[in-house]
């Protein structure tokens, strides 16, 4: 396959010869330049799976914010941190997405949702279920 240069190379020699219009040299342009930026993206991603999986335990449910600070060194409020804006801006726009990236690649199970959502791997029961079978295990002494 062509690399990004050689194709952008090629689309401005076909702009140059009238051959396609700007529109369609700066349409396929931004395809090229996204296509890379993801591609970049996804290495980026992949490359944090070994550290993942050597910070997590298996059978242990983890915050996302756990697993940031743990894997990328990122404090969140929830641990004592003042962030500023533009450091929230970089945790929930680019670090959590890429930590959640690498645990779809692990195969991670989720449970709950929103703030109470927690990610492991292994055999780990939510801790609700585990909680109700305590309840109900009370209930019947």
């Amino acid at each position: 396959m062509a690399t990004s240069k050689t194709l952008l190379s090629n689309l401005s020699s076909l702009l140059c010869n009238g051959i396609i219009s700007l529109e369609e040299h700066s349409r396929m342009k931004k395809r090229i330049i996204k296509a890379e930026a993801k591609k970049a993206e996804a290495q980026v991603v992949a490359a944090l799976v070994p550290e993942l999986q050597a910070f997590m335990v298996a059978d242990t449910q983890y915050k996302i914010s756990d697993l940031v600070q743990g894997v990328m060194g990122i404090s969140a409020p929830c641990h004592g941190y003042k962030e500023t804006k533009e450091e929230q801006k970089h945790r929930d726009g680019v670090a959590k997405p890429r930590i959640l990236g690498a645990l779809e690649i692990l195969g991670a199970s989720k449970y709950g949702s929103g703030a109470q959502t927690r990610y492991s791997f292994g055999e780990a029961a939510p801790e609700f279920e585990v909680n109700a079978e305590a309840e109900e295990e009370s209930a019947e002494s």
